[in-house]
């Protein structure tokens, strides 16, 4: 807003000068074609640019003490890098000019006339523009000295009137390409006169749209009384209105101005604000924009994406270079699907989210795949530094992610992202830390170090017939590194370790049961009802290398048995192999021998027995206690990126009977 400002300041100063230099032009030369030219040579020299005047008429008009002038044919040129070969031409430039003011050196134009003037304004990729003439320090200096800085500087017009105006603005950089019309009109029900800017054109190859409704040019000058803004933008499916009055214009002082944002995806803002936004599901923002020196305000801001509330605050300070972004958000209401857009994902439901999240997870169900391949611009977090913070309060997960709160701070400063703190309450634990992106890279590298806290395994089985029957509190540490520009990416990269622990907790004696494939535990359970099975202890260790995770000393613990867990999962084409062996304690009458197999993609994987036909055998037991103290000790203090430590010399279960092959040695009782 405040850039457009400037350039119609801008472009209003150097119209100025124009009138100006041909008034002055006029008034010596008069007629004469041969002194008109001398005055289009020293215009052009003056100016920067080459100036033509195709004809000069002057009038004295005795009843209004006024000079008439009329240019016809008025051109001035463009910058040699520039693509129009002109920046400012019209049919006729006609006005009337007070003679007792100027001789004050104030300007008084009781009426000015444009017929079909066509401006091209152009900035390059190197930030040079068209309509700050650099090639002439003089005019520079004119047309900054004639250029409003403020409402009452404004030269007093009575009335303007544009027939028939063209205006064009192209941006090297921004891949920026606009094009429409300018004109005045008469007010609704014969008010106030209007101005009005229709343009069409695109940003980045995407469809955008302006219409902009402001007062009239006398209404500038007026400073009792507020000036109207009503600007409607549509970029793509991003929609932006502000809507309301200003004291000044030029300065943006007493603004009552509501604005509204809305779209699909907040992330595609950027190309037409400049800021990077995060994705979202669809959107709408409202909120009342302020402005002051150097700084911009939206207050009172209310967001609804998806099924998510949020309110607070955003500051954007110009002052700091680059920019600095400044947003106090509050959520009493946080759905936590609708944070998966901001890894690329979709948030999993068939409303409330965008076409391009349906294809992605329409992409993910036909390739069996879990993590996402959609590219983040994280190029992005390189045009302004951002310091966000977050405080849902009230957070809406599903049951097997028992996520009730998040408090976040995201801090962007100089292309390096980082969420520090982050807390986030599953029950009543905790899992608190730190991640970072550093996009000074285009292939960035992302890390996360994460602690878990008193979580409780009951809280993942809400809602579920084994909520009652499981106890237990985990306790882990997460120290992962990847890069990429995609979830997929940096899981298929990933480096580091995740590790867990917990004690003294119990699960569904039917899960085990049937995980275990104990034929008469499992139908005596289904008879007398669920119990419990104690567990000792679980733990663990996922270690990743280059995407590949292993597992390392990942067990768990029962009264009855041992189950240990081993394979591999490949991050990177999202495959799991991996098995479950138990080393039965005690004796079993009905054992189906053999390795509960994990097999397939991540998102679905085939869960079968390691062995075609499985009988039913007697299991003689021997596996004794893990010292899960000492171990869990081990698995919790490894070092940082995934140095694992050498496992500890617990005493390792007894050899069993070698009843069946190696491969199906040790049954799955626990």
């Amino acid at each position: 807003m405040r850039r457009a400002l400037k350039i119609i300041a801008w472009s209003l100063g150097t119209l100025v000068l124009i009138i100006g230099l041909a008034c002055i032009g006029a008034v010596i030369f008069l007629h004469s074609s041969y002194l008109r030219s001398m005055a289009e040579t020293q215009a052009s020299a003056y100016s920067g640019r080459k100036t033509q005047l195709g004809h000069i008429g002057l009038d004295w008009d005795q009843a209004t003490k006024a000079i008439h002038v009329r240019l016809d044919d008025v051109q001035i040129a463009n910058a040699d890098w520039t693509k129009s070969d002109h920046m400012f031409k019209a049919d006729t430039v006609e006005f009337d000019l007070l003679a007792k003011p100027l001789l004050h050196g104030d300007l008084v134009f009781p009426q000015v006339h444009l017929q079909k003037p066509d401006i091209d304004l152009e900035q390059n990729d190197k930030d040079e523009n068209n309509w700050t003439p650099a090639q002439s320090p003089v005019a520079g200096a004119a047309v900054e000295q004639a250029a409003p800085q403020q409402r009452s500087e404004t030269p007093l017009i009575g009335q303007l009137v544009i027939d028939d105006g063209h205006i064009a603005y192209h941006d090297a950089k921004r891949k920026l390409d606009i094009a429409g019309t300018i004109q005045t009109a008469q007010g609704q029900a014969g008010g106030q006169p209007q101005a009005k800017l229709d343009l069409k054109g695109s940003i980045e190859k995407k469809p955008l749209a302006l219409h902009f409704t402001g007062g009239s040019i006398l209404m500038l000058r007026d400073t009792d009384k507020p000036y109207p803004i009503d600007l409607d933008v549509t970029y793509a499916d991003t929609h932006l209105t502000t809507k309301g009055t200003v004291d000044d214009p030029f300065q943006f002082k007493g603004a009552d101005i509501r604005l509204t944002l809305q779209g699909s995806n907040l992330a595609n803002i950027y190309p037409l604000l400049g800021i990077p936004g995060p994705p979202t599901p669809p959107y709408k923002i409202a909120g009342k924009l302020n402005h002051e020196p150097g700084m911009w305000h939206i207050t009172n801001m209310t967001m609804h994406a998806g099924d998510s509330d949020l309110s607070g605050q955003i500051d954007l300070d110009q002052h700091s270079k680059p920019t600095l972004l400044k947003a106090n958000l509050v959520s009493d209401h946080l759905a936590f699907a609708d944070l998966a857009p901001l890894v690329g994902a979709a948030p999993g439901r068939t409303t409330n989210v965008s076409s391009e999240q349906k294809k992605t997870e329409q992409k993910l169900e036909a390739n069996g795949e879990l993590f996402p391949n959609v590219p983040l611009h994280t190029e992005h977090l390189r045009a302004m530094n951002m310091d966000v913070t977050l405080d849902a309060r009230h957070v809406v997960a599903p049951n097997y992610l028992p996520v009730t709160a998040i408090n976040a701070r995201v801090q962007v400063n100089n292309g390096q992202a980082q969420v520090q703190p982050l807390k986030i309450a599953l029950g009543s634990g905790t899992v608190s830390g730190q991640l970072g992106i550093d996009a000074r890279s285009d292939v960035p590298p992302v890390t996360a170090k994460l602690d878990l806290q008193n979580i409780e395994l009951a809280t993942f089985f809400r809602g579920s017939r084994f909520f009652d029957t499981t106890k237990g509190r985990i306790q882990g540490r997460v120290d992962l590194t990847g890069n990429g520009k995609s979830l997929a990416q940096v899981m298929g990269t990933a480096r580091g370790t995740i590790a867990v622990g917990m004690t003294d907790g119990s699960v569904s004696n039917l899960m085990v049961s049937l995980a275990g494939l104990e034929i008469i535990d499992a139908l005596v359970v289904y008879v007398t009802g669920d119990n419990q099975i104690p567990i000792r202890c679980a733990l663990g260790q996922l270690a990743f290398d280059k995407g590949v995770v292993s597992f390392k000393d990942t067990l768990m613990d029962t009264r009855r048995s041992v189950l240990h867990f081993d394979g591999q999962a490949n991050l990177g084409t999202q495959a799991v192999n991996s098995k479950i062996t138990a080393d039965p304690k005690k004796f079993d009458v009905l054992d189906l021998h053999g390795p509960i197999m994990v097999e397939g993609k991540l998102r679905s994987p085939d869960v079968h027995l390691g062995r075609m036909i499985p009988i039913p055998t007697p299991d003689f037991g021997g596996a004794k206690d893990v010292d899960c103290d000492a171990r869990i000790r081990d698995v919790l203090a490894f070092k940082a990126q995934g140095q694992i430590p050498a496992p500890s010399q617990a005493p390792s279960p007894q050899p069993k009977p070698q009843m069946h092959s190696e491969l199906q040695t040790g049954g799955t009782t626990p």
